[in-house]
C-alpha cells in the first residue's frame, strides 16, 4: 500500500475514535479559515474554537471581503452562510471551486438535509453544518476539510 494511501487511512482511523480521547497533530495554526457567520453565537464559538486549535480566523461581512480575505491570507477553508445577504450560496461555492487556489468551502444553514448536501458537494463545496453551530460538528467539518486540502497539496507537490 502506498504511503499516502496508509496517511489517509491512518487519519480516517484517527477520526473514528473519541475527540477527547486523543490529540490531533494536523490542527495547528496552518490553518486559516474564513468565515461569514450571521449569528453572534456562532460567531462566539468560531473565535473561541480558533482560540484553543491556534487556527487563523479571519470574520468577513461580505462576499467581496470573503475574497479580499482568501488572496490575501491565503485561506484554506471558507464557511459562509446560506443566507448571506449579498451573494447567492451556489455562485459563491462555484466560484470558490473553480478559483486558481485549492479552498474548502463550507456552507452554514438553518435547515440541512441530504439533497441540500448533495448540492453543495455538486457545486464543488466540501460540507454542510447547520445552525446554531455545534462545537464537534464544527471541529469534524474543519478536521475533514484540512485533511482533504492538504492531502491534496501533498499530491501536488509529488507531481510536480
Amino acid at each position: 500500500m502506498s504511503r499516502v494511501k496508509r496517511s489517509i487511512l491512518a487519519a480516517f482511523r484517527a477520526l473514528l475514535h473519541p475527540f477527547e480521547q486523543r490529540e490531533i497533530p494536523f490542527i495547528k495554526r496552518e490553518i486559516t479559515l474564513v468565515a461569514q457567520v450571521l449569528s453572534e453565537r456562532d460567531r462566539a464559538l468560531l473565535s473561541r474554537l480558533a482560540d484553543e486549535h491556534q487556527w487563523a480566523l479571519h470574520f468577513a461581512r461580505s462576499s467581496a471581503e470573503i475574497w479580499e480575505v482568501l488572496n490575501q491570507r491565503k485561506a484554506q477553508i471558507v464557511l459562509f452562510e446560506r443566507e448571506a445577504p449579498d451573494a447567492h450560496w451556489r455562485e459563491l461555492i462555484r466560484e470558490v471551486a473553480s478559483g486558481p487556489r485549492l479552498v474548502c468551502a463550507i456552507l452554514i444553514s438553518d435547515v440541512t438535509d441530504d439533497n441540500l448536501w448533495n448540492e453543495v458537494v455538486l457545486w464543488g463545496g466540501h460540507e454542510v453544518l447547520v445552525t446554531p453551530l455545534r462545537e464537534e460538528n464544527v471541529l469534524r467539518a474543519i478536521r475533514l476539510a484540512w485533511l482533504y486540502w492538504n492531502s491534496a497539496m501533498k499530491n501536488n507537490a509529488g507531481a510536480a
